[in-house]
């Protein structure tokens, strides 16, 4: 009872501490939030039921089955580590400058690699399906013609050795949500069940099959990150350049000129300009005059080129169980020649008249659709991002184009995509961030009696940093979402490693009566060294096979929150066993 007392506080008040750093995480509302919000809510809820374990269950259970009669003798090999850790701290006392000078160089070095990490919040998934979209240059070409080209295009596909099967889809069916034309395609490819297989390679060599057939724009993407990007911008692609205004053609000349400024920029791929003029139409003028002279109204000739060309539902049959509309419409024969539009005849009340003798038939050329926002028309251009930073890219295509200056004046200009939807996250955690260190701050005030003791406890935020960032650029994974999960993970261990230790710091003292020396400061880290080597070395023992599978399916986010855990949790213990005993006691002892 009275060992379990002891510890109590301590282990509350980090709890407190480890609850607080997730709260970013849990209060994130946008896209990036959505995927670490369950994440976060379980680690808090496992800390929240462990820490009921740790304050009941544990003590219960050890005055059950531990026996007075029991003796332990300490291990050699920590025997020996207890002697390197003092004489490391002795070493700090009497170099403390040095020790601190670097720490901040290395700290230093660690923030400036931050502009060099690259990566994205929302990393590549590996899902083993891919998603390609095809589009042809010259709006208004026929199903056939896609049809074939897709047939081609397969072929070439399935010879892949990693493909399974090729599915795909062109124009839009009947009641979906997809507004495409003819002109448009949609192939759902199915990589073959193999852990091994690098789906950045063959996102390469789909772009390079697809690279040799003229007069198509492509792009490959994942399922997911398909599915993510319509939700942020209503594109398929990472990012969109929406191009507003009232003149349509002002807007797709001013939408040329930003795809071919945006061409020369390195790492840009999938650059496409989906033009929506150009699609072949017919154009009926109906001859008011004409029609009066044969009894004919005008809604009389539009109902049925209605029922003709697009079908008008007359009535009901039933197939089994199943009920199925009864459609009248021109055979698809007749509808698949458009010159023979002119003669359409329509019933009127003198007899059947064509429709050539009441109105006037002018083929041109129109849009198959017209793309608002907020009430206002758009157009897009839109491309992806491979082995460079997002942000990077996208920071050079603003100043690329706004040097240039091929957006004329009456058009606006937005990026849009996972760039923005990034940067919002950035300030959203920057904000939450703030708050959690106040709130951090505030719960160490309440649970230690020495004012150092808080603010030592913060430092170990430089501590974490410090080795995470390295971590990171070491292996390469960039600042994605999962890595930044991991520093917060790690700083929240870390502080909770330091308050165990400064809080014996005032057991010691307080409590045990005991001199605040540097005997004293040595003999609390020398006793807190088992629980926090043990709370470091089981939680890198936990992250360690996440860390090595970070390449396969499934470990986008937890595998480089692995491995920047393990990073920040290396250079973290380290310098609380050594270097935080040496800052308590040269801090601790004022105004205690």
């Amino acid at each position: 009872r009275d060992a379990a007392l002891e510890v109590h506080g301590p282990i509350f008040y980090a709890t407190l501490v480890v609850l607080a750093v997730f709260v970013p995480e849990l209060l994130s509302s946008n896209v990036q939030g959505r995927f670490v919000g369950p994440l976060a809510l379980a680690f808090m809820l496992a800390v929240l039921v462990s820490l009921i374990v740790a304050l009941t269950t544990t003590p219960a259970l050890s005055a059950l089955f531990l026996t007075v009669d029991d003796t332990h003798v300490e291990a050699l090999w920590l025997t020996l580590l207890k002697r390197v850790q003092a004489r490391m701290i002795e070493l700090v006392f009497r170099y403390l400058n040095i020790f601190l000078v670097l720490v901040a160089l290395l700290l230093v070095g660690a923030l400036s690699l931050l502009p060099f990490l690259g990566g994205t919040f929302l990393p590549e998934f590996r899902e083993g399906h891919l998603v390609v979209q095809v589009t042809s240059t010259l709006p208004g070409t026929s199903l056939d013609e896609m049809l074939s080209l897709g047939r081609r295009i397969s072929d070439e596909v399935l010879a892949l050795p990693y493909v399974a099967t090729i599915e795909q889809q062109v124009g839009r069916a009947e009641g979906t949500e997809d507004t495409w034309g003819p002109h448009q395609s949609e192939f759902q490819i199915e990589l073959k069940p193999d852990v091994y297989v690098d789906q950045a390679r063959a996102e390469k060599q789909l772009r390079e099959i697809l690279a040799r057939y003229p007069g198509v724009q492509s792009e490959v993407v994942t399922f997911l990150g398909d599915r993510i990007s319509e939700s942020l911008t209503g594109q398929t692609a990472q990012v969109a350049v929406k191009l507003f205004g009232t003149d349509l053609d002002a807007l797709d000349v001013a939408a040329a000129r930003v795809q071919t400024e945006l061409a020369t920029i390195d790492g840009i791929v999938d650059l496409q300009f989906k033009r929506q003029s150009g699609t072949p139409i017919l154009g009926v003028t109906l001859d008011p005059a004409a029609l009066a002279a044969v009894g004919l109204k005008g809604q009389d000739v539009l109902d049925t080129i209605a029922t003709d060309y697009a079908g008008t539902t007359v009535g009901q049959a039933y197939a089994g169980n199943r009920t199925e509309d009864v459609v009248v419409q021109l055979s698809d024969e007749w509808r698949s020649q458009p010159q023979q539009l002119s003669e359409l005849t329509i019933n009127g009340p003198f007899g059947p008249v064509p429709l050539s003798s009441v109105a006037h038939i002018v083929s041109s050329s129109g849009r198959y659709s017209v793309q608002h926002e907020n009430g206002q028309r758009f157009v897009a251009v839109t491309f992806n991002v491979s082995g460079r930073s997002l942000q990077n890219v996208v920071a050079e295509a603003r100043g690329r184009i706004a040097r240039s200056g091929v957006v004329p004046a009456g058009v606006q200009l937005e990026f849009s995509g996972a760039a923005a939807a990034e940067q919002t996250t950035r300030i959203e955690l920057a904000l939450y961030s703030a708050l959690m260190l106040v709130l951090i701050v505030m719960i160490l005030s309440v649970g230690f009696d020495w004012p150092a003791h808080p603010w030592l406890v913060m430092a170990n935020l430089p501590f974490s940093l410090i080795g995470g960032i390295f971590a990171i650029y070491a292996t390469g994974i960039g600042l994605s979402l999962g890595a930044l999960v991991g520093l917060v993970t790690v700083f929240g261990i870390s502080a909770r490693n330091a308050i165990l230790l400064l809080s014996y710091y005032e057991q010691l003292v307080d409590e045990d009566e005991m001199a605040w020396n540097e005997a004293t400061v040595v003999r609390g880290a020398n006793e807190r060294l088992s629980p926090i080597l043990m709370t470091a070395v089981l939680t890198a023992l936990g992250l360690a096979p996440l860390a090595f599978s970070i390449f396969q399916p499934g470990q986008e986010i937890s595998g480089p929150m692995a491995v920047t855990v393990l990073g920040g949790l290396a250079s973290s213990t380290i310098l609380n066993l050594v270097l935080m005993p040496a800052l308590a006691a040269h801090f601790s002892g004022r105004n205690r």
